[in-house]
């Protein structure tokens, strides 16, 4: 399964250029929003939105 960035963007509320930043942070190879992400990648990013937003 794959997704574009956009559209990850949309799922966990936050804007693309964002989104990119993380990618970049993480070593994600994404450079735009119509990039895709792999699965893992998904993974990745959504775990890193989750536990920031848990921290006080």
């Amino acid at each position: 399964m794959t997704i574009r960035v956009l559209e990850l963007a949309e799922q966990l509320k936050v804007g693309t250029d964002d989104l990119l930043a993380v990618c970049t942070l993480l070593e994600i190879p994404a450079t735009s929003r119509i990039s895709c992400l792999s699965h893992e990648h998904i993974k990745k990013l959504t775990r890193y939105y989750l536990e920031g937003k848990q921290d006080p």
